[in-house]
């Protein structure tokens, strides 16, 4: 089985220099591995452009993407999978460790498969962005493990509903600067790339 880490000088953290970073994150397939990505979030995922920029990386995403289906098709490869990930975490990833640069989790048991590798790692700070909020609740509680919920005006409603059912963070996208008025305090703002 061959997975792919991916990372580069925006997520690498304390893992390498913005330069040459270490390879700190794990990423699969935009909108095909975004399970409850909105219609905004899909019309201007940053990932198109990688695709045509990048297309051996993104090659690697679709590689990962495959082998993530066939290891959380079968326990004990999905067991022995987890512990290669918690290794390579420990031993790399030290300053951080990322969840889908590109790509969500896909389903209860991705979710699961998240929750004992970050719990194999508890010396890593962990982080993920998800729109995948019906598969999130074996992702809460882990204390190494920060959950974002990803919003836009698409999925505001139920965004607000898991903030305070858990009081998580929002990650509020904007394509052209409007923002709800209610934006709660403590949630982050993100522009469009072409807003920055």
């Amino acid at each position: 089985i061959t997975i792919w880490f991916d990372g580069n000088g925006k997520v690498t953290r304390d893992n390498g220099e913005f330069e040459h970073p270490v390879a700190n994150a794990f990423s699969l397939v935009q909108v095909v591995d975004c399970p409850f990505a909105t219609a905004t979030c899909k019309n201007i995922c940053y990932v198109h452009k990688l695709e045509k920029a990048e297309q051996d990386v993104h090659d690697k995403y679709v590689l990962n993407s495959g082998v993530l289906r066939a290891v959380l098709a079968d326990d004990v490869l999905m067991s022995l999978v987890i512990d290669a990930f918690a290794k390579y975490i420990n031993e790399n990833c030290s300053g951080g460790f990322r969840w889908h640069v590109s790509g969500d989790v896909t389903c209860i048991k991705h979710a699961e498969f998240i929750r004992e590798v970050c719990l194999k790692t508890p010396n890593v700070s962990h982080w993920i962005y998800t729109r995948s909020f019906e598969y999130i609740e074996p992702l809460l509680n882990i204390p190494n493990l920060v959950v974002n919920l990803s919003v836009d005006k698409d999925n505001w409603n139920s965004a607000i509903l898991y903030h305070y059912a858990y009081d998580l963070r929002m990650c509020y996208l904007t394509v052209d600067g409007e923002v709800p008025v209610d934006l709660l305090d403590g949630s982050v703002l993100f522009p469009n790339h072409e807003l920055r």
